[in-house]
């Protein structure tokens, strides 16, 4: 494919394809800007389509700039910066990175990634265990002698802060390294919609648009099933450790999650640093009360709960058996929700619902959470 044809496929990627998504992108000057996510843009210039990648962690003004170009094409600019699509042999520091591949079946592209032991994909398991995906080692520390012997032709790097000695030993080799930040958006819907990275980085344009319309769509069809509920029970969330409770802050990623399910999450207006720190004394005075008690930690048993604090068995969910946590891999270490619910908020959206008001969904298993056993 020719620049320009890339070019022209983006436009038709971004210009959607159905009614739910008509208002996604907004075009200005050739440049294309995701309607939820802050983190990526594309634009055109001199017939070439670049990838934008804008402030990946909290804080920061980093910024990364990548021509995209087919196998055949070649540019006028440092070799290291540009990435030939489709991507045949990618790694990853982030088993968030797998969701995303693996809704649009490009696993087996992916050639290593950090924390092998944490991923809950049954493909990825099956790949490790067949040696077809290395494990790289630490995230922030990846084997990059691995990486450059193995021919690697993209980096995806989770980082809170440029890894300038990992980033430059690459690019010295040409193997760009992206900081994918989908993890730094506050909507639940800007976090998907990075899979359009991901489907231009495969030259899968139309099927992650055809793929992010349709959880869109759910998403706020499930939104709006919410919003008529009248009783909006009160939620607690987060966990106990070390004698702190951490929790979501006002304005965080769970807290639109809880606030779209129609939860009254009862620090919902209360700001942090980074998670909320609570003492267990604040969590009973203000949240006693509340039914239910949402992500609660590793714990799968209840019994385990109450022998954190004496105070957790007064907790009205904890005595109601409200209680639910993420689900955990039977095969590995891996968390669902920290894959597939990445790139599926609408499918979390529905969980948080069901328990929440179970009356509006029935008969309808859990896919990312469990309630916990006594």
């Amino acid at each position: 494919m020719k620049p320009y044809g890339l070019v022209l496929a983006i436009t038709f990627f971004f210009s959607g394809c159905n009614s739910v998504s008509k208002e996604k992108i907004t075009i200005n000057n050739k440049k294309w800007v995701p309607k939820y996510a802050k983190g990526f843009s594309f634009e055109e210039k001199d017939g070439i389509t670049y990838l934008n990648i804008l402030n990946p962690w909290p804080g920061s003004s980093f910024e990364q700039q990548f021509p995209l170009v087919s196998e055949h094409d070649s540019l006028k600019t440092p070799e290291s910066l540009a990435i030939k699509i489709p991507l045949k042999r990618w790694a990853t520091s982030s088993t968030s990175h797998v969701g995303f591949a693996e809704e649009l079946n490009e696993i087996k592209s992916l050639k290593a990634l950090s924390g092998a032991n944490y991923v809950s994909s049954e493909d990825v398991q099956r790949g490790v265990n067949n040696n077809e995906i290395a494990e790289l080692g630490q995230t922030g520390q990846p084997d990059v002698e691995w990486i450059i012997r193995n021919k690697i032709e993209v980096y995806l790097n989770f980082s809170i802060a440029e890894n300038t000695s990992v980033q430059s030993l690459l690019e010295k080799v040409h193997i760009p390294v992206i900081y994918i930040g989908e993890w730094n958006e506050k909507h639940p819907l800007a976090r998907a919609e990075w899979i359009k990275v991901f489907g231009v980085l495969f030259d899968k344009q139309k099927q992650a648009d055809s793929i992010f319309s349709t959880i869109e769509g759910n998403y706020l069809e499930w939104k709006k099933r919410a919003e008529i509920e009248e009783n909006s029970p009160n939620i607690i969330s987060g966990s106990l450790y070390n004698g702190v409770w951490y929790a979501p802050q006002k304005n965080s990623y769970m807290q639109k999650f809880y606030e779209d399910a129609n939860l009254n999450y009862v620090w919902k207006d209360l700001e942090y640093s980074g998670s909320l720190q609570l003492d267990i004394e604040f969590v009973f005075d203000t949240g006693q009360s509340a039914s239910i008690w949402l992500n609660s930690s590793e714990s799968q048993r209840l019994s385990s709960l109450e022998k954190l604090n004496p105070l957790i068995s007064e907790l009205s969910s904890v005595q109601n058996s409200r209680v639910y946590n993420t689900v955990k891999s039977k095969t590995s270490e891996g968390v669902l929700f920290y894959e597939k619910g990445v790139v599926r908020p609408d499918l979390v959206l529905k969980d948080l619902i069901q328990i929440g008001h179970p009356n509006l969904i029935k008969e309808s298993k859990l896919q990312f959470f469990e309630k916990l056993r006594k």
